[in-house]
């Protein structure tokens, strides 16, 4: 069951597999990447520094786009006032550096949105959540709630994102791509020499692991791994590009996938333009079919 007015929901098996695989690739660039990248124990050092500092930043920004609560800002003062600056009580703690330096915007405080939108006439009500919300929240049906700003519901972090992390996801899949990139690298780089130099890599591996080990297990691991992150790197990839154009476009992916659904049923294919492009209402984002999301269709897609 959701919860209507706050962010917890039960793990998503999406989400479970997307911090199981950060475990797994963590832990096997750690046991069997670092360690045998080269003869010297510099390269080992400079590998393991660098893909600590990007993991935990990984780390620290996905937690805090999952701690945010990104529900329209009437929601909360409707149930509590003071639950507006409850909610944000936790990203303090896990995402308080990434708040000072990367994502400022993500940090202002329910109460000042608040003051920006007094008198501007842009509420509507939500018949669903029974509030006064802002003009461009939708109401998820996944978390039974308007989001403000609302993009899309993200099914690896279990949580929507809107206009209160919106530059938070972003900086998380950018972080996340030089991550994956690093761990491909060095796990061709682990590879090449494991059959290059057979020899010098056997001996390390008794050196470091024990002489029960050998190359040809460690030689699966790492290949399995690196396919692993290959795969994520271009999905991800993908994504982020396709986040890129819809920056540039001054629209979400709500708004794509409106546009995408009028096409399909041979309607104009265009956005009705407003000051903000964005369409004002609650409607359930995910009361219809799911769209494929293309940077392609994105790039060709016209306001």
């Amino acid at each position: 069951m959701s919860r209507r007015h706050g962010w917890e929901l039960p793990a998503d098996p999406s989400q479970v597999v997307a911090i199981t695989g950060f475990i797994l690739l963590s832990g096997a660039f750690y046991a069997f990447f670092a360690p045998f990248l080269g003869k010297e124990d510099t390269y080992e050092y400079v590998a393991l520094g660098v893909y600590s500092l990007l993991a935990l930043s990984v780390f620290a920004l996905y937690v805090r786009c999952t701690a945010i609560d990104p529900s329209d800002p009437g929601i909360l003062v409707e149930v509590d006032r003071t639950s507006a600056y409850q909610s944000h009580s936790g990203t303090d703690l896990a995402g308080g550096f990434f708040c000072g330096f990367l994502v400022k915007e993500d940090c202002r405080k329910d109460e000042d949105h608040l003051e920006e939108q007094t008198g501007d006439g842009d509420e509507i009500i939500c018949t669903i959540c029974n509030a006064e919300v802002r003009k461009f929240s939708k109401h998820c049906r996944s978390c039974d709630k308007c989001v403000d700003g609302f993009d899309h519901h993200c099914r690896w972090l279990n949580n929507c994102v809107g206009r209160k992390n919106y530059v938070t996801f972003v900086c998380l899949m950018a972080v996340s791509l030089i991550w994956l990139v690093v761990e491909f690298g060095v796990g061709v780089a682990v590879l090449v020499r494991c059959f290059v130099d057979r020899k010098g890599t056997e001996d390390q591996i008794i050196d470091k692991l024990g002489v029960r080990f050998t190359r040809i297990p460690i030689v699966i691991v790492v290949t399995l791994c690196t396919a692993v992150s290959c795969l994520a790197t271009v999905s991800l990839g993908d994504l982020f590009f396709f986040h890129m154009i819809l920056i540039r476009k001054g629209i979400t992916t709500y708004d794509y996938v409106v546009a995408m659904r009028r096409q399909s049923l041979n309607q104009d294919e265009i956005i009705p333009h407003s000051e903000t492009r964005r369409l004002p209402s609650t409607v359930d984002p995910d009361a219809t079919q799911p769209v494929c999301i293309s940077a392609w269709k994105l790039a060709k897609l016209r306001l």
